[in-house]
């Protein structure tokens, strides 16, 4: 009589080589995603930052009067630009270079201002002092466009910081 055939039991050697294949590249794909959207969120705070101490700059300055007519003889105007350069070159960047604009703007806090005016409203003397920080993401990527994750990135970071000058 002939033995009977048994069937073989399945081995699955390979089986966890290929399970961590495909989680794996999940894993550094989220790893990679945390690591950029952190980045950004750095920047960000760092914008926020500069914003903050350039209107503060312009709001400590001490007013001596200025012509009306020549907005950035105004030593606020030019405290202001002063604190923002700074904050701005803390973080390894310059204001008008490879796309991080600043705009500074005093103006009369009853009126919003004009973004990248550097004129006072005319009917009133200026008593707010506006720095608003642009940051071209989409041109100029603060790491590599990871793929995927470019479609959820931002276009432009920004910030703005209104402060109430000295008289």
């Amino acid at each position: 009589m002939p033995a009977r055939l048994r069937p073989q039991p399945r081995r699955d050697d390979g089986a966890a080589m290929v399970e961590f294949a495909f989680v794996g590249v999940l894993l550094v794909f989220f790893v990679f995603g945390i690591i950029v959207f952190g980045l950004l969120l750095s920047f960000k705070q760092d914008v926020t930052r500069a914003a903050a101490e350039g209107a503060r700059g312009g709001a400590v300055a001490v007013h001596t009067g200025a012509d009306p007519t020549a907005p950035t003889d105004d030593r606020r105007y030019q405290a202001a630009l002063a604190a923002t350069r700074e904050a701005v070159e803390g973080f390894d960047q310059e204001c008008g270079v490879d796309g991080m604009a600043c705009d500074v703007v005093l103006h009369d806090c009853d009126q919003a201002p004009i973004v990248g005016s550097v004129a006072y409203f005319a009917s009133t003397e200026p008593d707010c002092v506006t720095v608003e920080l642009r940051y071209d993401y989409e041109d100029f990527p603060l790491i590599i466009d990871p793929p995927l994750l470019s479609a959820t990135l931002p276009d432009q970071i920004s910030s703005k910081s209104v402060a109430r000058l000295n008289r």
